[in-house]
């Protein structure tokens, strides 16, 4: 099996146990969020010889040239000699504007930051050695600040703080931008389709606000999805919704989704998609739309992390 050599000690790595899995196993301290290579939290470098293909996802032209790679996407299949990271230099400073709760689950934090992004992409956010990544609500060219909307679970390694000590003026960490689930500005007549739930909704807003400001002129569609049937945004789709006569939306309970897709979008050929939300629900979702005529290459997709199962925790953070 292959040997893992880190900070003057080797380790031996198990059948099929990512790099990240094996220094874990042996008690070392490393810096790790989602363990699904989203964000970049556990980079480490190596020989660009030694990483195996798959574990540079996202990672700067730069970056891989240095022979940085995520641990916890890399399985090696030979020895490997591992450097640490300054993953401080790559952390950007953060000034909290404004803090406060859309509902009693979501928080909407924003961000004062030197940092160019897309409505869409994700940040990571940091808190001392804690990673997560959240999706961008806020428009670049309509917002000066990062907008987060954030669900606050009770034992959230990260969003429970987030909500319940970090204040107005308190300097926060981050990386990023990363991510691609963005509005694409090539077709400006073909009609939108914005399917999220939970707080999948967030990018959804981000990127209806960013296309209706580079005048597009086709409908724009979102569809908010919740497990109570209520949309912690409901105020601000409402707002948009009066202001462009191009925008609309609705809010179902998730289990009706793929219904309403059924009996009132039933031909989407020709349409853009986007879906934001968990895994299954991305899956699902995806596959009706395709069954109803979407092209592939017209359904843009992003899903949570489930920081729980990839960490093994109870209540952890669950939000991209």
């Amino acid at each position: 099996m292959p040997a893992i050599y880190y900070q003057e000690c080797s380790y031996t790595n198990a059948d099929n146990e990512s790099v990240l899995d094996t220094l874990l196993r042996h008690n070392v301290a490393i810096p790790y969020g989602c363990r699904a290579g989203a964000c970049q939290a556990c980079t480490l470098q190596a020989d660009i010889k030694l990483i195996p293909e798959d574990c540079q996802q996202g990672l700067s032209a730069e970056q891989i040239r240095q022979g940085y790679f995520l641990a916890c996407r890399c399985i090696p299949d030979q020895d490997m000699q591992l450097q640490k990271v300054d993953l401080q230099a790559q952390k950007i400073p953060a000034t909290v504007s404004e803090s406060f709760l859309l509902d009693e689950h979501t928080l909407c934090l924003r961000l004062n930051c030197r940092l160019r992004w897309r409505a869409g992409q994700y940040i990571t956010l940091w808190i001392n050695n804690i990673a997560r990544c959240y999706s961008i609500a806020s428009v670049a060219r309509l917002d000066p600040f990062i907008e987060l909307h954030i669900r606050v679970y009770p034992n959230g390694a990260l969003s429970k703080p987030l909500s319940d000590t970090v204040k107005v003026g308190d300097r926060l960490q981050l990386q990023g931008p990363l991510g691609r689930f963005v509005y694409q500005q090539d077709q400006p007549e073909q009609k939108l389709i914005l399917i999220g739930a939970g707080t999948g909704i967030a990018p959804l807003i981000g990127i209806a606000r960013d296309a209706i400001d580079h005048q597009h002129t086709a409908n724009i569609h979102l569809l908010a999805a919740a497990k109570t049937g209520k949309n912690y945004a409901e105020q601000s789709l409402t707002a948009l919704q009066h202001s462009v006569t191009t925008f609309s939306y609705q809010t179902s309970d998730i289990d009706n989704i793929e219904t309403i897709l059924s009996t009132e979008f039933s031909n989407l050929r020709g349409q853009k998609i986007y879906i934001c939300g968990g895994n299954e629900f991305v899956k699902s979702i995806r596959k009706k739309c395709f069954m109803l005529g979407a092209s592939p290459r017209n359904i843009i997709s992003e899903e949570f992390i489930n920081f729980a199962s990839k960490a093994g925790l109870d209540s952890p953070d669950t939000d991209l």
